[in-house]
């Protein structure tokens, strides 16, 4: 067997060593900007904390926003801010006087991704941190500060000069639309589940 001197051998390792690490570099990242918007069923229940506050069984929800799209090959994560509007979702009074939920939503999905070059189909999953309020006091004062929400869905990103990416999502919340203090007056748990349909652009 040959010998090979150490500076050989460094050499050696210095020629091999770029040509390594080209080989395990992982594929690189891409980056999309765009907006969102879409339609939801969102499941609330039927909670009554007493005449100052209470919740609609189910409210038909509208949302939109914006998103970031960071793909690492098959897998990408997009962080998003979404605003959600539950018309009359919320009543208050003798009367059950009805008013609009909002929702600032901080969303951050993990999309696996179909190996496919024109139009992948793909799988998602990830928290969402949810801040609801109220134009009306006495509905605001019953929210919570805070909620947490885990969605899952499919979706497709097609690819037509911009990317179009149609989603179906499924959430379900950690936790109800009302605050402890209301449901323990109310003595019932109210809960926030959703059904979207949604629609994202990218460029």
């Amino acid at each position: 067997m040959p010998h090979l001197s150490a500076a050989r051998l460094r050499l050696l390792a210095a020629c091999l060593l770029p040509i390594a690490a080209l080989g395990a570099r992982p594929a690189p990242a891409t980056a999309q900007i765009g907006v969102l918007g879409g339609y939801s069923r969102d499941s609330l229940g039927d909670f009554t904390a007493g005449e100052g506050f209470g919740l609609a069984g189910d409210a038909d929800a509208f949302h939109a926003g914006i998103f970031l799209d960071f793909g690492f090959g098959r897998f990408a994560l997009r962080p998003a801010i979404v605003y959600r509007r539950l018309p009359n979702a919320g009543f208050s009074g003798v009367d059950r006087t009805p008013t609009d939920i909002e929702i600032v939503e901080f969303p951050l999905d993990l999309r696996l991704s179909a190996p496919l070059p024109v139009l992948k189909p793909y799988l998602l999953a990830g928290p969402v941190l949810m801040f609801p309020s109220s134009p009306r006091t006495s509905v605001d004062q019953g929210l919570p500060g805070a909620r947490f929400r885990l969605d899952i869905g499919i979706g497709l990103e097609w690819h037509v000069g911009l990317r179009l990416w149609p989603e179906i999502r499924y959430g379900t919340g950690l936790g109800g639309l009302a605050n402890p203090e209301a449901e323990a007056e109310a003595g019932q748990s109210s809960s926030f589940d959703t059904f979207m349909i949604r629609l994202g652009v990218s460029f």
